[in-house]
This record gives C-alpha cells, structure tokens and sequence, in this order.
C-alpha cells in the first residue's frame, strides 16, 4: 500500500513540474511577442514621423510628442519616485490630507477622509499609469466601522495617469470584496482622492 501512495505522489510531483515548465515557456513566448510588437510599433512610428504625420490621439505615449507640450513631454518613467504630488485645487501645505507621496520600494499613506481615515496603499507602475492597491488601515486611522479586512489587496483602488504639461490626475476606484466593487464603501477617499495632481 505505501508503494502505490509513493508512486503516486511521484507522478504528482512530476505532472505538477512539467506543468510548471509549459506555464514559464508560454510566459517566455508572451514576452517575446510583446517585445517584437514594441519594436513594430516604434518602426512604424518613426516611418509616419518621418513623413510628417502626427501620432493618432489614442497611440499617444510618453515617450509620443504632444504639439500642446513643448519640450515638457514625460518618458515612460515620467511619474517620478521621490516625489510628492498635491491635489491642485487645494491649499495643503502641510501634505495633512491631500498629497500622494511616491517613495521608491515603499508603500503610501492615502487620505480618505481628514483627521479619520487614513490607509496604507503598495503602487506599481503599468506601461504610463500607477495603480493603487490598499494593505491595511494606517495607524493614523480612526475610523474602525469599515470592514478593512474584508477588501481586496489585489485590486486597484485608483488609478494615477499623466496629463500635460507634468499634472497627474488619480482615479478613484474603489474598495473590492471578492472581486466585486463594494457600493456601499466606494464613495471613501473620492472627494479627497480624485483630482488632479501637480509636483509639490
């Protein structure tokens, strides 16, 4: 009886890391297939570039000149780690509630609510935008009704995207429980949140 258990999870062990091998050769392929529609589409951007066309408003990159720009155009690492961005239309000296600091390899308090809810969000980079993802509430955090356990950590919560001219504008999202977007919190962090963001 122990020889059948044992050849069987032999063969487990073996169908699990052959599966592995065929998941890492697809994502290798899926790479390379990205990396050669970059390289078509750079071709072909400089071919149109070169015959005096502009750019169509939907391809427009970072790395794409705006006529409206100038020389202000933003590389693909155009939202700059170690930067503080504040909300535009308010007046916070102080970063109190309405600033997003973007530190490299750490994590950002956000405000949701001034003085009372406060929350601790990870950010990656996707292609020109950054997406916000929530961890935990902050410990400047007073507010404890939420059920912040219950929201997804895998889910953006915002969105933050360039605009011209330097100026950001963050998305608000919302919170997610079980991959659906929770209604009843999803107005948390929209007034002090959404907007538009310029380089402190």
């Amino acid at each position: 009886m122990k020889f059948y258990t044992i050849i069987l999870s032999l063969i487990l062990v073996l169908v699990s890391c052959k599966d592995d091998d065929k998941n890492q050769e697809t994502s290798n392929d899926f790479q390379t297939e990205q990396d050669k529609n970059y390289e078509h589409s750079q071709a072909s951007g400089q071919e149109s570039g070169s015959k005096g066309t502009s750019v169509p408003e939907k391809e427009k990159t970072w790395n794409a000149p705006d006529k409206n720009q100038g020389s202000n155009t933003q590389s693909a690492e155009g939202i700059d780690m170690g930067t503080i961005y504040v909300k535009t239309d308010q007046n916070d000296a102080n970063c109190s509630c309405y600033c997003i600091a973007l530190a490299k390899g750490t994590n950002t308090e956000l405000c949701l609510s001034e003085n009372e809810m406060y929350i601790n969000a990870r950010y990656s980079k996707s292609g020109n935008l950054v997406n916000f993802y929530y961890i935990n509430p902050s410990n400047k955090n007073t507010n404890e009704e939420l059920p912040w356990k219950d929201f997804d950590t895998n889910i953006p919560i915002a969105v933050l995207t360039p605009d011209e001219n330097g100026v950001m504008n963050l998305d608000w999202k919302g919170f997610s429980i079980n991959g659906e977007l929770a209604v009843d919190y999803a107005l948390y962090g929209k007034k002090t949140l959404e907007g538009t963001y310029k380089k402190q």
